[in-house]
């Protein structure tokens, strides 16, 4: 057995399943699967297969994805059994399938942050042969490189997702802005001005937890730094990635622009304050509206915007991604009739109605032109919101993400709340986490 495979699965073991005793042989006990050739373009008749998709759906057979998975039989006669689980519960549905060597579900969700556990644990099929590059170019650069894990495609691209960055126009006129900040600089002197009376110029998501980290990497490509060298050696210590701190603590400690209860908050606590009119700028995943002009949720209806994130004068923008992926299990015994599906989703059939219904943001970068969708943007922001799709920027996806990410998001947060300086923080975070790296392979 892989010392990588041991070591994951043991991960997941004493994560999921405290108490068992062994863990699943790896694929090569088995006898090692080949790469089994799918043809994206298949002719042969698959009416009647049955495949099991494991994916978020809380709204039922009756919400948007259940009602897709019945167009889908309808179109194909490839019928679907949908495993249908919250968020929260996706990552443990996939991973106990892993430890019981089910072959029973034929693909899955997958957030971006599991790429890498699901191609060196051998547990998502590689389609980089099987989806056709011309194919892969049509998809937006975020959504595409979200799934990519070194030269391997762990998943085909679901939905597109990055943060934006918003503003409060009423706001910023008051402090004598008509435009939003380009750059990080900016931001930090816009943000002085506007601060006061019981407003601040920003609030973030900078509790102890991944959205911290999600900030953390917008900032350090902002700053033009970068998580690993071509080596895979954590360098976020230097350059960009302790500018990028150094500017956080500044915010915080310094300046004493950002809400202090930050420290505490998600996204969704962000936004709220946003909503409330008591900060001026905030990042955030798309999404956003039509609460901001909900009247019964918002105190800023119609006095809001968004767009690039800032950089820091070289680097235009970055923002951390969000995009998701739907994999196909490397021990499915329905891999073709599953790829009909992966293929179908590729379309406008499946991603008009998904970004009406859902609220999903399309991966084909080609359907953003399209007056049907444009037809369906009520906010009118689908064009700002696609700009940053391409400025996207991966959390790092190496093996051991879900457990070290916490190492990261802690070293981060002792630094904001004073009690680390950056320098060290972060020279403690990336020793730390080259072991975990090293431990998982």
């Amino acid at each position: 057995m892989k010392r990588g495979k041991v070591l994951f699965l043991l991960s997941l073991i004493f994560i999921l399943l405290t108490g068992c005793n062994a863990a699943p042989p790896t694929s090569g006990e088995k006898g090692e699967a080949k790469d089994e050739k799918l043809s994206w373009n298949n002719k042969k008749d698959l009416k009647g297969e049955e495949i099991t998709l494991l994916w978020v759906n809380t709204d039922g057979e009756n919400g948007p994805r259940g009602k897709i998975l019945k167009e889908f039989t309808k179109d194909t006669g490839i019928k679907v059994k949908e495993i249908a689980v919250d968020y929260n519960s996706l990552y443990n549905k996939i991973t106990t399938a892993v430890l019981s060597n089910s072959a029973d579900i034929d693909l899955a969700e997958m957030d971006t942050i599991w790429a890498g556990q699901f191609m060196e644990g051998k547990i998502a099929f590689d389609l980089a042969d099987s989806v056709p590059k011309d194919v892969q170019k049509k998809y937006t650069q975020s959504s595409l490189s979200s799934v990519m894990y070194k030269d391997q495609l762990a998943a085909v691209p679901f939905f597109s997702s990055t943060k934006h960055f918003y503003w409060n126009k009423e706001l910023l006129a008051k402090a004598g802005y008509n435009a939003p900040p380009k750059t990080w600089d900016e931001f930090r002197e816009m943000s002085k001005k506007i601060t006061k009376n019981g407003v601040y110029g920003s609030a973030w998501s900078w509790k102890q937890a991944e959205g911290l980290n999600c900030d953390f990497v917008s900032l350090v490509y902002g700053f033009g730094g970068k998580f690993f060298d071509e080596n895979g050696t954590p360098v976020f210590n230097k350059s960009g990635g302790l500018k990028a701190l150094q500017f956080m603590v500044d915010l915080v400690q310094k300046d004493k622009t950002v809400d202090p209860a930050s420290m505490q908050w998600s996204e969704d606590d962000v936004k709220n304050a946003f909503a409330a009119g008591k900060i001026a700028m905030m990042t955030n995943w798309e999404g956003m509206y039509p609460d901001l002009n909900d009247p019964s949720k918002s105190k800023v209806m119609n006095k809001t915007d968004v767009g690039l994130m800032p950089g820091n004068g070289d680097v235009e923008s970055a923002a951390v991604t969000g995009s998701e992926g739907i994999s196909l299990m490397r021990d499915s015994k329905h891999k073709q009739a599953a790829l009909q599906f992966l293929k179908w989703m590729s379309t406008k059939q499946f991603q008009l109605p998904m970004f009406e219904q859902d609220g999903m943001y399309p991966t084909l970068e080609g359907l953003y032109d399209d007056p049907e969708l444009k037809a369906a943007d009520k906010t009118k922001t689908v064009d700002k919101i696609m700009k940053q799709y391409q400025y996207g920027q991966n959390r790092p996806n190496a093996p051991g993400y879900v457990e070290w990410a916490d190492i990261l998001s802690a070293e981060i947060h002792e630094a904001l709340l004073g009690k680390k300086s950056p320098e060290d923080a972060l020279n403690t975070a990336a020793k730390n986490i080259e072991k975990a790296i090293e431990d998982a392979k």
